[in-house]
């Protein structure tokens, strides 16, 4: 009975949704790209994993704000800024995801391809991207 109880405490925990191209374009057109939204942290859960949280504003709840948090996995590239720098980040752009040739890419402002996305101010570049939604956190 343990190992049952473990297993559905892992799986209630992890609410990840795996993006693929199409369902990437649909949620962020869903949060208008994080246009204007937040940058509210970038954390390291693993050295080829990290998390970046978002608070925006969601299209399907009246333009409520809500925090989106972004994983990706198999980090291979990244470019990251100091926790205080975060605050500073221009977010008129919003936020792309670039899904191509089993590659997955997250960075501020609007690219089209994983090559570009190499300019954002901010980006990770890996093998896989997910997503959950959270409580807005004004914080």
């Amino acid at each position: 009975m343990t190992s049952r109880t473990a297993l559905w405490s892992v799986w209630a925990v992890n609410k990840m949704k795996p993006l693929s191209s199409a369902s990437a374009s649909t949620l962020l057109e869903r949060i208008d790209f994080a246009k204007d939204g937040e940058l509210r942290s970038v954390t390291m859960n693993s050295p080829t994993t990290f998390s970046l949280r978002l608070s925006v504003q969601d299209g399907s709840r009246g333009y409520d704000w809500i925090d989106i948090i972004f994983e990706v996995s198999g980090v291979s590239d990244a470019r990251l800024l100091e926790d205080t720098q975060l605050k500073m980040v221009d977010m008129s752009d919003g936020v792309s995801i670039v899904i191509e040739n089993g590659a997955a890419a997250l960075g501020i402002g609007s690219y089209e391809t994983l090559e570009n996305i190499t300019n954002a101010p901010l980006y990770l570049c890996g093998s896989a991207v997910k997503y959950e939604e959270a409580p807005f956190s004004a914080s």
